[in-house]
């Protein structure tokens, strides 16, 4: 009797696999999938840790994966892969890495050059010292004007650039002055360059010297 207890003590792992239980491959190959279409869009590298090949799990027709903490999908996080119907679930460690990506110049460019479309593209940095002040996105860029020039291949930092100015020091420019009730436009000259929704200050005709917004039409408004 005893050793037919051994016995079956040692056979029930088998009768159980061949009762159906849960294959770890195909489990981490399902997070594979999911990670995939996570990163799909994110510019990140993952590195994908492994289950216990020990577990002994029933099998799960329809295997759930997801984030641990939908908080934390970057760096050292993990997935939570649970099967609803046999109540059990696993956490599988992942490593997310993000990469870095930057906005350089494809040509040479002069300062008071307006940049095109043609004129930037997305790299990616590989030493993020390199990085700081680093333009992320294309659209940072296209459309704006240099402050100074720079030749081709150069990172694009935010200091480099600035909204194209409306309004140019020296430039005669129509001052509107409104408030509640009333309404004045007067002519000026701009002391300053400004872009518009910045600050400039204008010399009226008659030697006053006012501070307004410049707006999309290149007036320059005060409020009262």
């Amino acid at each position: 009797m005893k050793f037919f207890l051994l016995f079956l003590s040692a056979l029930l792992p088998t009768l159980a696999l061949a009762a159906g239980t849960q294959d770890m491959a195909s489990l981490e190959k399902l997070a594979e999938q999911f990670l995939q279409q996570e990163t799909a869009q994110r510019s990140a590298s993952y590195k994908l840790g492994r289950l216990d090949r020990r577990l002994v799990l029933p099998a799960c027709v329809s295997p759930k994966v997801d984030w641990a903490n939908t908080a934390q999908t970057s760096g050292n996080t993990s997935l939570v892969i649970a099967c609803p119907d046999s109540g059990w679930s696993l956490r599988l460690p992942v490593s997310i890495t993000e990469k870095q990506m930057g906005v350089v110049l494809t040509r040479s460019v002069s300062a008071g050059d307006v940049l095109q479309e043609g004129d930037v593209k997305l790299v990616e940095v590989t030493n993020p010292a390199m990085a700081r002040n680093v333009l992320k996105e294309p659209a940072q860029a296209i459309g704006q004007s240099m402050r100074s020039g720079a030749p081709a291949g150069s990172w694009l930092r935010n200091f480099m650039v600035h909204a194209p100015y409306a309004v140019r020091a020296g430039q005669p420019v129509k001052v509107q002055a409104g408030g509640e009730g009333f309404s004045v436009l007067s002519e000026g000259v701009a002391n300053g360059n400004a872009a518009v929704g910045e600050a400039v200050s204008v010399r009226l005709s008659g030697g006053r010297v006012v501070r307004g917004l410049v707006q999309p039409d290149g007036t320059v408004s005060l409020s009262y």
